[in-house]
């Protein structure tokens, strides 16, 4: 592999559907939950878009950024991607409520969830991932600034996935648990459409190349996970640990089989792991949706009794997530074998709002309506 690679790899920008979706995951992650200051109006909202989207095409694509004093922190591209994202308050603070997508709101509340509102709902989200850690930061750093006076930093989120040459491109991640997390993926334009892109005419264009993204922080209790022994592990999740594929037989992409018994006539896998109640879709496959999750690994928490605090950054994108990420969590919330070593603790759900031309913004369709 050249040492230089990623110093001019670049992901397209402008499109009818953002970047950062459909792309295998970068190695890491920063993800930016923004509130509004309360003195900023629509005209200054839009001025604050167009910056934006303009500073985050130039970044992207590594072309000068006008006025930037620092362009050496930005030369190594690294597949730079940069997906904005509104909150369900942005359509009131716009004025047009009624104007919202279906699906946008927060989530139902499940019986085992833990929420803190310092990880919650925000106005606006910049999921930006790249393969080079000092891109990340630089270009992080820059969408602050110029948000200083305009939009305040509620949270910030960071993750990391294999590093860029250390397995296949596209290869599923592992979580901290050590197995392999995202297997079922959409992988054809088809299944895109079906599962993660809203299309729009008419009255409705200002949807069309757009998505709904839930983001959830989902702390993994290590301690008790790491005591369990390996036929265990396998159990709670439904795959073998070695490579992904079903206890029911197969590789990670083999469909499992959930009729499968051994010599005792038990279930080769258990009606409540993980797999098994997050695969029981119906016919139909609306509650399938594009997984794209990211390990994070912090330092403890004061008076935490684990040894790490680590889970994942897990991002989800659909269509309607009543009908998909809520449909399977239901399921997952009641009976899955995982939740003794996890916990949900943050949420938010945004908007991704379409694509760009060259001379359009973020989310222009919807501001110009």
């Amino acid at each position: 592999m050249c040492e230089t690679a990623l110093q001019k790899a670049t992901i397209p920008f402008d499109g009818r559907v953002q970047s950062g979706v459909e792309q295998p995951p970068q190695a890491h992650l920063e993800v930016l939950g923004m509130n509004l200051e309360p003195s900023l109006d629509q005209a200054a909202f839009i001025e604050l878009l167009k910056d934006l989207t303009a500073t985050a095409r130039q970044l992207t694509q590594g072309n000068p950024i006008p006025n930037f004093l620092a362009p050496e922190m930005v030369a190594v591209t690294a597949n730079l991607t940069i997906t904005c994202g509104f909150g369900e308050r942005i359509f009131d603070f716009l004025g047009k409520p009624e104007l919202k997508p279906e699906g946008l709101h927060d989530i139902p509340a499940f019986k085992l969830d833990q929420l803190q509102e310092r990880w919650g709902q925000t106005d606006l989200v910049f999921q930006i991932c790249c393969d080079d850690p000092g891109t990340l930061f630089a270009a992080g750093r820059l969408l602050l600034a110029k948000c200083q006076g305009k939009a305040k930093l509620h949270w910030m989120q960071k993750g990391f996935t294999y590093a860029y040459g250390s397995a296949p491109r596209g290869t599923t991640p592992r979580n901290p648990f050590g197995q392999v997390d995202g297997t079922v993926n959409p992988s054809t334009a088809e299944e895109f459409s079906e599962q993660v892109w809203l299309d729009g005419t008419g009255e409705q264009a200002y949807l069309d190349g757009s998505t709904i993204m839930v983001l959830r922080r989902i702390q993994n209790f290590l301690d008790p996970w790491e005591l369990l022994d390996r036929p265990a592990r396998e159990r709670v999740i439904g795959r073998k640990l070695s490579d992904g594929g079903p206890l029911s037989g197969g590789g990670e992409f083999d469909e499992e089989d959930m009729d499968a018994v051994d010599e005792a006539g038990n279930f080769i896998i258990d009606r409540r792991s993980h797999l098994a109640l997050s695969r029981e879709h119906e016919d139909d496959g609306s509650d399938k949706l594009r997984r794209r999750a990211f390990a994070y690994d912090d330092a403890p928490e004061p008076g935490q009794s684990d040894l790490t605090n680590s889970g994942l950054v897990w991002i989800s994108f659909q269509r309607n997530p009543d009908y998909q990420f809520t449909a399977i969590q239901k399921r997952l919330d009641m009976h899955d074998l995982l939740n003794k070593f996890i916990s949900h603790i943050g949420s938010a759900v945004y908007w991704i709002v379409p694509g760009t031309s060259a001379e359009t913004y973020w989310g222009q369709g919807l501001l110009e309506k």
